[in-house]
């Protein structure tokens, strides 16, 4: 009866250890994944504040009392307000092409993920809008 008693209690120790290894080497794992899918949102989000920004600023800037210097600041400033501090990171530019305006973007997103020595992800975008014109034509 002492011998089920002392094969028991190694079979529960032996058990106990073999959870505390399960889960020593299932953490990491998980948690590479969680901030994986953190960045992923991260990146995303700075790419979609990039892209509607330069949109808007195009749009601005094609408005027909509106300069390219008008749609570049509707851009700085909606990039200062989505990203925050990275907005710094991205270069606005805009170019008169005639009959259109277009405005780009260009920069980093800085990763969160604390081993990777500044290591960056590319954020652009270009949006193209036609300039807006009234022309008072022959009315047919």
């Amino acid at each position: 009866m002492a011998g089920k008693i002392l094969r028991g209690a190694a079979a529960s120790a032996t058990g106990r250890g073999q959870s505390i290894v399960e889960v020593a080497v299932a953490f990491p794992v998980l948690l590479m994944v969680a901030l994986g899918l953190l960045q992923f949102a991260l990146f995303y989000h700075a790419q979609n504040v990039v892209t509607g920004a330069v949109q808007d600023g195009a749009r601005v800037a094609a408005t027909e009392d509106r300069t390219l210097e008008d749609g570049v600041v509707v851009a700085r400033t909606l990039l200062g307000a989505g990203l925050g501090q990275s907005a710094g990171r991205v270069t606005v530019r805009a170019i008169d092409r005639g009959d259109s305006i277009a405005l780009e973007a260009q920069g980093s997103l800085r990763m969160i993920i604390p081993w990777v020595a500044d290591a960056t992800l590319p954020l652009w975008a270009r949006s193209v809008a036609s300039k807006e014109r009234f022309r008072v034509g022959s009315g047919g």
